[in-house]
């Protein structure tokens, strides 16, 4: 018995038919963008054959469902989060998205009642930027809604994640200051933070490759993280002639404990960020570092959110974008040279002790 102009005919049903979600059938109905071709011709020939009618009060509910974004950010006051979410919600919008934005993101239980508000709102999908760190809160609501983690390399099969190759930028950093004669470099690392592990790991794989051991100082992403972790790596013998710090605020922190320590930079320590937050290019900072390329991470990011959204089932996309470096004054320009280095300590430590002696 055929079905046509049944009065119990639903989205589900056309989507069935079709072999498609409800919410991808639901978006070509309505002529929203993020459809293939071909399935929006079959979702549309299968509507017209059953003769299907929209319920109006379900119309509405599944177009609140299918064109609102939750975006969680891990830590607002990050100008290179807060950018990136900002870019991510430009490129929302422009593929027809409207957007919430919760900065609830840390710790990882305001981040888990976060997310659980922002699924209560009924959206088509969530969009991490660093948060959670625990990536089985992830895993949960992954089950429920369309996500994508931006930020760290994710793993697992059916996750989709976003990120830089932080691996690969470690490995450029520390090959650049062996290249400007460093051979002591330190790492203060940044904890459980997004793609810290991987930078973690590139720094003591590259330290290796070029015959050097690594000093790995526990840290976090932020200001007071790096400048305490300096001030351990200051105490370290040897010490190190050079400081990698695990992201640009962390490097202001280190920075500030150098500085204040008497000692020049980078006549005395090369300090190196990550991110290329916009202040790292300031005549006052001019702090090398590894930039990220946001705007294609913002792009690949709302691909694979709608990719899932089409296919709820389907395997995970993990994409991972090449960094690159920006060498600045934080560095030497030319060959680190020890021997200039330790004369100019030896000269501050017989200033100081004349002053003393005074």
């Amino acid at each position: 018995m055929s079905d046509k102009g049944s009065l119990n005919l639903t989205l589900a049903d056309i989507a069935k038919r079709a072999g498609v979600s409800r919410s991808l059938a639901s978006l070509a109905l309505r002529g929203e963008p993020g459809v293939q071709r071909e399935k929006r011709t079959r979702i549309l020939k299968i509507a017209a054959e059953l003769n299907y009618t929209p319920n109006p009060a379900a119309r509405n509910l599944a177009s609140n469902l299918s064109r609102t974004v939750g975006i969680l950010v891990s830590d607002i006051l990050n100008p290179h989060l807060a950018e990136l979410a900002k870019t991510i919600d430009g490129a929302a919008r422009a593929k027809g998205f409207s957007v919430v934005l919760s900065v609830d993101g840390s710790p990882d239980d305001a981040a888990e009642r976060a997310i659980t508000n922002l699924v209560a709102q009924r959206i088509a999908g969530v969009i991490l930027i660093g948060a959670p760190d625990d990536i089985k809160i992830v895993e949960k609501f992954a089950r429920r809604v369309p996500m994508v983690y931006v930020g760290r390399h994710l793993e697992a099969e059916a996750m989709d994640s976003v990120s830089n190759d932080d691996h690969l930028g470690a490995s450029l950093l520390v090959r650049h200051l062996v290249e400007c004669g460093h051979k002591v470099i330190s790492h203060i690392d940044g904890g459980r933070g997004a793609g810290a592990r991987r930078r973690r790991e590139g720094f003591q794989v590259a330290m290796h490759s070029h015959g050097l051991e690594p000093q790995v100082i526990p840290g976090r992403y932020t200001l007071d993280g790096g400048s305490k972790g300096a001030k351990d790596a200051l105490a370290k013998q040897p010490r190190p002639t050079a400081i990698f710090a695990a992201n640009d605020l962390a490097a202001i922190g280190v920075l500030n404990s150098v500085l204040g320590a008497g000692l020049k930079v980078p006549g005395d320590i090369a300090v190196v960020g990550y991110d290329d937050m916009p202040f790292a290019a300031s005549e006052t900072l001019s702090l090398t570092t590894m930039h990220q390329p946001i705007g294609r991470m913002a792009t690949q990011c709302i691909d694979c959110l709608i990719a899932r959204i089409e296919d709820p089932d389907g395997p995970g996309t993990r994409v991972l974008l090449s960094p690159h470096l920006v060498a600045r004054r934080s560095t030497l320009g030319g060959k680190f040279d020890p021997e200039a280095t330790q004369e100019r300590r030896s000269r501050a430590a017989g200033s100081r002790r004349r002053r003393i002696e005074r």
